[in-house]
C-alpha cells in the first residue's frame, strides 16, 4: 500500500502564547500549548509531497517562528493571507483585530487553474473578513480559498473540525462519529 503524500497542508498550531499575566486569559486556558521545536517535529511526522502548498496560521509574537517552522519543513515563504476580524481582541501595545496565515510552496507547485479561463478571474485575494467565533476558530472561507488555489490530497494538522475530503490530526478533532462539515454548510 501506497502511502498518501499530502499536497497541501493547513496548519494552526497552538503556539506558546502564555500572556504577560498570571491569570490566564490566552491560549494556554484553552488547550495545551507547544514550542516551536515541538511544533516543527509534530509536523514533520506528515508525509508532505516534494511539490505542495502550506498554509501555516501565525499569531503577531510567532511571526519568526511561524518563518522557522516553514523553512524546516522544505517550504519557501511566498505571501500572507490576512484575517480581518469584526471586533479586536488583546494585547498590549495594540490590541489585535487581525491573524495572519503564512502562504509556502515546496517544491515546484503553481496555483490550480482552470483550463479556458484567464487567471484574474480565479485567483483568491489575500484579505478575508469575518466575525469571531469561539476562541482560535479560524474562518470557515479559508477551506474555500485553500481549495480553489491548492490541490488535493488535503490535511487540516492541528484540526478543530472535520472537513469532507480532508484528513485531520491533532488532538481537537472530533471523533468519526460527530458530523463532517461540507462545503454546502459554510454558507
Amino acid at each position: 500500500m501506497t502511502e498518501v503524500r499530502y499536497r497541501t497542508v493547513y496548519a494552526d498550531p497552538p503556539w506558546n502564547e502564555t500572556g504577560a499575566r498570571k491569570i490566564k486569559r490566552g491560549a494556554d486556558k484553552h488547550y495545551p500549548l507547544m514550542k516551536t521545536a515541538e511544533i516543527i517535529e509534530y509536523m514533520k511526522q506528515i508525509p508532505i509531497d516534494e511539490n505542495a502548498h502550506l498554509y501555516l496560521w501565525v499569531t503577531n509574537n510567532h511571526l519568526t517562528d511561524g518563518l522557522e517552522v516553514m523553512s524546516a519543513l522544505g517550504f519557501r515563504y511566498v505571501t500572507n493571507i490576512v484575517w480581518v476580524k469584526d471586533r479586536f481582541g488583546l494585547g498590549q501595545y495594540f490590541r489585535g483585530q487581525h491573524e495572519i496565515c503564512l502562504f509556502g510552496v515546496k517544491g515546484h507547485l503553481p496555483y490550480k487553474s482552470q483550463t479556458g479561463v484567464s487567471r484574474s478571474c480565479c485567483t483568491e485575494t489575500t484579505v478575508i473578513q469575518a466575525k469571531r467565533t469561539e476562541h482560535s476558530s479560524k474562518p470557515l472561507e479559508m477551506y474555500a480559498k485553500i481549495e480553489n488555489t491548492s490541490y488535493e490530497p488535503f490535511i487540516e494538522v492541528f484540526a478543530r473540525i472535520r472537513r469532507e475530503g480532508w484528513e485531520a490530526m491533532g488532538n481537537q478533532v472530533p471523533d468519526t462519529t460527530q458530523a463532517v462539515l461540507t462545503s454546502q454548510e459554510e454558507s
